[in-house]
């Protein structure tokens, strides 16, 4: 929290129901964060959230159309129940995308990164941590080769 934003309690609930199965809430796939308007919280970004009924869905297709929806003009933070193979056959882990586009100001960029720590740290248990600024940063067998490090 070293930029003053603090991560809004709903950012909480909606984490845990990408991370697991709650009793009377739908489980999410993926969920998008983002700094408000104010500036002043990270929320939840309503528009596009991810439900998990295509759990099963080829990936990386899903993974990447995700990716391609996200805003070129404003940065956001992407929890993404993330489907691989490991060493013990299929497994999934949550990760962490931060996206901040090439062409948003150096300002928003800076609050970006600075406020992804408090973030972290409302969520100790995410399995991976990315960051780009189009979907070719993000390929499928480098977080698929760092989640089966982890």
């Amino acid at each position: 929290m070293a930029s003053g934003v603090v991560v809004n309690d709903q950012c909480k609930d909606v984490y845990n129901q990408v991370k697991m199965n709650l009793q009377g809430k739908k489980k999410l796939r993926y969920a998008i964060f983002r700094i408000s308007d104010n500036l002043k919280e990270i929320i939840v970004d309503e528009e596009r959230m991810g439900t998990a009924e295509n759990m099963d869905m080829e990936e990386p297709g899903h993974f990447q159309e995700v990716i391609k929806n996200l805003p070129t003009n404003d940065g956001r933070y992407l929890f993404y129940d993330y489907p691989y193979q490991g060493s013990f056959g299929s497994s999934s882990k949550v990760i962490l995308v931060m996206w901040v586009p090439s062409n948003i100001t150096i300002k928003k960029k800076m609050l970006y990164a600075s406020s992804k720590d408090g973030l972290k740290k409302s969520f100790p248990d995410c399995g991976g941590e990315f960051q780009a600024d189009c979907a070719d940063d993000l390929t499928d067998s480098d977080i698929t080769q760092k989640l089966r490090k982890i």
